[in-house]
């Protein structure tokens, strides 16, 4: 008799795919332990990038009707500046949460610790803090680096 504990109809996981575990955690522990934090600083990211963005149009058509102005010039230029941060905070949540790039999260999570760019302070900063963590863990790094060996095996196919 077959055992019951194991599913035929499971996908193997991403461990068995790389074929490098790491020494306590399973990759796929570790992706469910970073995807919390990367998932939060991506949602936060995205609808943070919606106030500059509208702020933008707002400027653009004031230097467009009213004509040059010093003042309406340097509010469109911090516009850009926050729009910047909160994609980048949006898009290293993503690398975060789908293990791709630990630069770009690291990114992500470096902005989201800056108290005036992060999009929402209140919860901005401690989910920065969290990711941080997360990514200096010795396991977090190892697994990293073996799933960009992971995705560039699979850009090469």
């Amino acid at each position: 008799m077959s055992d019951p504990s194991i599913n035929p109809y499971e996908p193997p996981s991403i461990d068995s795919q790389i074929g490098i575990e790491p020494k306590e955690q399973s990759i796929e522990q570790i992706r469910r332990r970073v995807s919390r934090p990367g998932t939060a600083l991506l949602i936060m990211g995205s609808i943070a990038a919606v106030f500059p963005a509208i702020a933008i149009v707002g400027w653009l058509f004031n230097l467009l009707y009213i004509g040059f102005n010093a003042v309406v010039a340097s509010n469109l230029l911090v516009s850009l500046l926050f729009f910047a941060c909160s994609v980048m905070i949006s898009i290293g949540g993503g690398k975060m949460a789908s293990m791709e790039s630990y630069r770009l999260a690291r990114l992500g999570a470096i902005l989201a610790c800056i108290p005036f760019v992060t999009p929402f302070i209140f919860l901005g900063i401690p989910f920065g803090i969290w990711a941080l963590v997360l990514l200096y863990d010795p396991e977090v790094k190892a697994a990293f680096e073996a799933m960009s060996k992971f995705w560039q095996g699979r850009r090469d196919v």
